[in-house]
């Protein structure tokens, strides 16, 4: 989402954005962490090069105390269920601690994983043709199985062009091939289809997997005047 133009000059929430936020320049290179080889972090470019400066506008703090958890994907503190102004005070006591000290966040245990060893169970006319002769005989093709920990945005957040659809058939092709033919065991078949995340990661429109990274703004005050700061919203 922080790709995204619509606030962009000339986009349907320009309104809604300051001119400096439009005359930022458009996201480059980024750098996300890499659960697969926590040594060498994702290399990351936007396909599209007319994209926004990779932030959100500035929301009000308006009743910021009510709508814990923060974030656009309410990952940021604990979800409550409880919508009394007590159980949100609860969350927001949470999550605003997790705002300003980011060293209590979960951080790569927020990562959102595969509980058990599965599969993608796919009708044959949704996958390319290429790889349509796979399917059993009720029409369907088991990609996999998926090892348990995976990254589910790994599959999620795919977006291939066609180049990386091409190599992505091919690697993904050739290892139910053999898992298929040879009859291989869960962990064999494990290890054909990890070989395929290079191309995975490389087809991936957003490999960050860290749901609650972000929003540094404020971690490096005292920690007198984030007590202040936090007293302060919650009564706005």
């Amino acid at each position: 989402r922080a790709f995204a133009t619509n606030a962009k000059a000339g986009h349907v929430w320009d309104n809604f954005s300051s001119q400096t936020y439009k005359e930022l320049s458009p996201v480059d290179e980024l750098e996300f962490f890499n659960p697969f080889n926590e040594t060498q972090p994702i290399k990351f470019k936007p396909k599209d090069k007319n994209v926004a400066p990779g932030c959100y506008r500035t929301p009000s703090l308006v009743s910021l105390w009510s709508s814990a958890p923060f974030l656009h994907n309410n990952m940021l503190g604990k979800f409550t269920g409880d919508p009394s102004v007590a159980g949100r005070m609860e969350a927001f006591n949470d999550a605003v601690e997790k705002l300003l000290w980011p060293e209590k966040r979960l951080n790569k245990a927020s990562i959102w994983r595969t509980q058990n060893e599965c599969a993608l169970h796919l009708r044959k006319e949704f996958v390319p043709k290429s790889l349509q002769a796979l399917a059993d005989k009720d029409g369907y093709i088991n990609i996999g199985p998926i090892p348990k920990d995976t990254p589910i945005n790994l599959i999620a957040n795919l977006e291939p062009d066609f180049g990386q659809l091409v190599v992505l058939q091919a690697r993904i092709g050739k290892a139910l091939l053999k898992i298929q033919t040879q009859n291989l065991s869960s962990e064999q078949a494990t290890e054909e289809l990890i070989k395929a995340v290079p191309e995975l990661l490389a087809a991936n429109k957003c490999p960050d997997f860290v749901e609650d990274k972000g929003h540094y703004f404020g971690t490096d005050l005292p920690d007198n005047d984030k007590r202040a700061l936090i007293e302060y919203l919650k009564t706005l």
